[in-house]
């Protein structure tokens, strides 16, 4: 080498010897330091919206909340793993004062619309409605009347068929007073009467296509016992049972026997 020349250094020959960072010149890694946002109204990172809006001077209301949550939990997953725990926990706070910002300010809205709506005049209280006008029957009679003409013109095979009707079949109750009529009736005949079944009304059999019955025979015997007690509960007859669930016998009251 000669006296006063630079020496260069050899080219290396190993892909390692490589430095990453002149290797990586042309697009060096770039990490932002927070979170940009770009929706309609502002364009700009997350610290300066946040410090307009406490400032009051930008409108919350007018921007996107659903827009800016969704830029700032995508910032959160795409450099998840190039910044942080500390950092984006820091982004977090951000966002959370900026959101904090904006309930205040649904909050006040609402405020705003619930003391109008109460300052309006109140229907039945300091205002009221009309009456409903009462319909004109000269109308409904005009159009029932071009409808028969209709028909008329039209001839008898215009006329629409008339659909059956359902009527279904009245269930006949028997009724309290027909109970005690008829066990006064019976005992009348035969003081010493019987047990509560031969009391209760002969039934009609089944009619119509549901088999139903003109008398129910739960329902007469409800009636007829009803009967039996309101009775006895006035000492017009005797009603004994052996025991329970045991058929309950009626009878006229017996008088006292007396020993001769």
């Amino acid at each position: 080498m000669a006296e006063g020349e630079v020496g260069i250094p050899p080219a290396p020959t190993d892909v390692t010897d490589v430095d990453p960072v002149w290797d990586d010149w042309e697009t060096p890694p770039r990490v932002p330091s927070i979170p940009e946002l770009h929706v309609d109204g502002f364009d700009g990172p997350l610290d300066l919206l946040l410090d307009l809006a406490e400032r009051q001077q930008i409108d919350l209301g007018r921007l996107s909340a659903l827009e800016l949550i969704t830029q700032f939990v995508t910032a959160m997953q795409r450099l998840a793993g190039q910044v942080t725990l500390e950092r984006r926990a820091d982004w977090l706070v951000l966002a959370a004062r900026l959101l904090l910002l904006r309930s205040r300010l649904m909050m006040l809205r609402i405020r705003a619309a619930a003391s109008w709506l109460e300052g309006r005049p109140q229907l039945g209280q300091e205002v009221f409605a009309r009456p409903r006008q009462k319909q004109d029957g000269r109308t409904e009679t005009t159009m029932a009347l071009l409808e028969a003409c209709l028909v008329v013109l039209r001839g008898p095979r215009s006329r629409p068929e008339t659909a059956p009707l359902y009527r279904p079949v009245l269930t006949q109750f028997w009724r309290v007073d027909q109970a005690l009529a008829r066990i006064r009736e019976l005992l009348a005949v035969d003081p010493l009467g019987g047990e509560l079944g031969i009391f209760l009304p002969a039934l009609e059999p089944e009619t119509g296509q549901g088999g139903n019955r003109t008398t129910q025979p739960r329902g007469a015997l409800a009636g007829t016992f009803v009967a039996c007690l309101e009775m006895a509960k006035q000492g017009e007859i005797d009603a004994d049972q052996d025991c329970l669930f045991e058929p309950i016998r009626i009878s006229l009251p017996q008088p006292p026997f007396q020993v001769a």
